[in-house]
Formats: C-alpha cells, structure tokens, sequence
C-alpha cells in the first residue's frame, strides 16, 4: 500500500506544494486546515496527479495542540507514515506592540503543536521496521534570529531544540526526523510581516523581494532530501554557508542582519 502523508497547513503556500509533490510521488495524502474551500481545492489539483486517495481534514489545531486532528487521521486513513509539520504564524513584529494573546497563539501553533504531534508521531512508529518520516517546517530565524521577529524565532528554535534533543533517541528506530530552516520565502508574508520595518529604500525593497523562495521549488526539495533521511535541511544552499560564518563571527551577521532593519 502507498505510503499515507499528513500535512498540517496545507491549504496555501508550502503545504499546498508538498501536497503536490507528494501526490507525484503517488502517495496517499490527508491534508488539514481551518480553510475547508481551499483544502478542497487543492485536495482536487492532488487528484489529478495522483490515482492514490486524497482526503481533507478541517480543524483548529489550537483547540487540543493537535491531538483530536491526529486520533481524526488514524481513525479514518490509518497511521501517516508521513508527518509534515508545516502550520504556522509568521509571529513577526516588535516586542512591545506583540499582545500576550497573539504571542501565545505564534508560540503555541508553531511549537506545542509540532512538538506534540512529533511525540505522537514517534511514539506511534518507535517499534516499526520499516522507515517513516516526520518533517519539522521551521525557519533559518530558528538559529539567526531577525530583527523585529523574536518570538517567530522563538517558537521556531524550539523545533530545532527537539530535533537536537531527540537525535540519540530516535537512532535506534527507523524513524527520519528532519527540520527545514528555510529563509524568507514567496508566500505573502513578506509584505505583511517583513516590509513594515525594513529601511525605506525602493532598491532594498526589490532586493528582497527577489530573494524570496519559490515554494514549489522547496517543496520539491523537502521531499527529496527528507526521503534520502537528511536531517538538518537548509535552504537555500547560500544560507549554509552563513550559518557557518554565524558559528564563527556570530557579531558580524548580525550587524549584517540589522543593516536593511529601521531603528526605534
């Protein structure tokens, strides 16, 4: 039987093109959101690349960390074989403007709630034999930090906290855990969240804007690098050598960091 593959947040953006990708590979998807018509939609496009089963799942999973959306998917497609953590909140903005309220939320979408269905995950595949995967969106901001998005990088640390800490435990399984730490990326958020506190500078503005990832390119990448049991996935391949330099001359990247960044 084909492999089963849930995906959390996958009514847009990245989620939206794993599923694609997922589907070329023929492999049974559930994908899950809050959006039931957008889910739809792209549970249809996954149809017609696949002949494997495409079903949706629409829930919050804020209401129990995930709990009730993973009991859902066993009951009615069987244990993923395939876990994509992708659901998230950009949680970017300035400390002091950040309400307690919206900085739970960012902290507990993009961190309790992974981190719980991760432990499901493993504790549901700890014994098995043959390989599974589990993949943990997280973000270059988990290990360099931007400015005016503390708690994003926060909550995205934390993944790669758990991927670190349970590194020794998961080798003696067949278990791939893997972390994805992509840098900004094409879905919208960059005018929304990173815009509003860059410098004011038209060329600066287009410089970023070029640089953003395409998410159906790095879908196809997750998907490649996660099956041949990679375990720490940077993208893109300029950043590796960034977080090199971060590791050695951690002050200057980040004066380099600040420099498209306004002051306050």
């Amino acid at each position: 039987m084909a492999k089963l593959v849930m995906i959390t947040g996958a009514s847009a953006g990245l989620g939206e093109q794993l599923a694609y990708v997922f589907a070329r590979q023929k492999m049974r998807l559930l994908l899950l959101g809050r959006n039931r018509e957008r889910l739809q939609q792209v549970a249809r496009q996954a149809t017609k690349l696949t002949a494997a089963p495409v079903s949706i799942l629409v829930g919050d999973l804020l209401d129990d960390n995930g709990q009730q959306a993973w009991r859902q998917c066993v009951a009615k497609c069987g244990v993923p074989d395939i876990l994509v953590n992708n659901a998230a909140l950009s949680g970017f903005g300035a400390v002091n403007d950040l309400s307690l309220a919206k900085a739970q939320t960012v902290l507990q979408l993009n961190a309790l709630v992974p981190l719980r269905l991760s432990q499901l995950f493993i504790q549901a595949h700890q014994r098995d034999e043959r390989p599974s995967y589990l993949i943990n969106i997280a973000s270059a901001g988990a290990e360099l930090a931007l400015p005016y998005a503390a708690f994003h990088s926060a909550s995205k640390a934390a993944l790669l906290g758990f991927a670190r800490g349970s590194q020794a435990e998961l080798q003696a399984t067949q278990i791939n855990l893997m972390t994805v730490l992509p840098s900004l990326m094409a879905t919208g958020h960059f005018k929304q969240a990173t815009l509003p506190y860059l410098k004011s500078n038209r060329m600066l503005v287009k410089l970023m804007t070029s640089i953003q990832l395409a998410p159906e390119k790095i879908a196809k990448k997750i998907v490649s690098s996660s099956l041949q049991g990679r375990q720490i996935l940077r993208l893109p391949q300029g950043y590796q050598w960034v977080a090199r330099l971060n590791c050695l001359a951690p002050s200057l990247v980040r004066k380099i960091i600040d420099l498209p960044y306004q002051t306050r």
